[in-house]
């Protein structure tokens, strides 16, 4: 029976290939159309759970300085391969984004994508991770992330599955959601196409918690976030009651004004 593994392990080779159909450039410009909404420049970046560093990739090579953190080694190691390709010099760090310490480097914005956070299951510590972040952000700095809404997970919006003739990657995932504990728990089966007449099978299992948005405000500002702004998915409309995916727009603010 094949291994039952935790998430972004054993995936990480493929990842790629199951994300193929994710429009990158399209979040890479409403990250963009966020900035400019703010009237924030960026040119430092971090790119917090970056994964295998594609959204990380776009922005070097549209000239951002950037970081790349992750806590999969795997999907680092993948990262940094994809990088030395294109020739970019991004710096990815395997660390936890709950105890984000890159010492006294600071970024003019940080980013966290593709409901990144919602993986972190514990409150205290999301709350912890929008700590750290502040402290590593300059003055007037801005955090961009966005998290899949209790809505979402309770509807099974992971029940999804691809066997198409041809295609090396199959995949089955199906979701199950504790509402009690906003908790929802992806079993997902994959198998690939080794090219040898035989499907290697692999398990991982992924785990979701929903946040409400008042909350997620509420820690921000006790992070020293001076103002948080939420949008619906892709647009800078107001939440509705059927939003499936959430964008937070957090602002450090400036140094306080000295006078002479």
């Amino acid at each position: 029976m094949p291994t039952e593994h935790a998430a972004f392990g054993p995936v990480a080779p493929y990842y790629d290939e199951l994300m193929a159909g994710v429009p990158y450039r399209f979040w890479v410009r409403y990250l963009a159309q966020l900035w400019e909404r703010h009237g924030l420049a960026p040119r430092s970046i971090l790119d917090l759970a970056c994964g295998t560093g594609r959204v990380s990739r776009l922005l070097a090579g549209l000239g951002y300085d950037v970081v790349g953190v992750d806590l999969s080694a795997a999907m680092l190691e993948r990262a940094r391969q994809e990088a030395a390709l294109e020739r970019l010099p991004i710096d990815f760090v395997q660390q936890d984004a709950a105890e984000l310490d890159l010492g006294e480097r600071r970024f003019d914005a940080v980013i966290s994508l593709f409901d990144s956070l919602n993986y972190i299951l514990e409150p205290e510590r999301l709350a912890s991770a929008f700590a750290h972040v502040q402290r590593h952000l300059h003055p007037g700095g801005s955090f961009i992330f966005d998290l899949n809404t209790e809505y979402a997970l309770a509807a099974g919006m992971f029940n999804q599955s691809s066997a198409r003739k041809g295609e090396a990657l199959h995949y089955r995932w199906r979701s199950r959601y504790d509402p009690e504990a906003r908790l929802c728990v992806v079993s997902m089966r994959f198998s690939y196409d080794t090219g040898a007449g035989e499907r290697q099978v692999f398990h991982e299992t992924h785990r979701q918690r929903a946040y409400h948005k008042e909350e997620i405000v509420g820690w921000l500002r006790d992070a020293g976030f001076s103002e948080a702004f939420v949008y619906d998915s892709y647009t800078t409309e107001p939440p509705k009651k059927r939003s499936d995916r959430l964008f937070f727009v957090a602002l450090k603010p400036p140094s306080p004004y000295l006078s002479s």
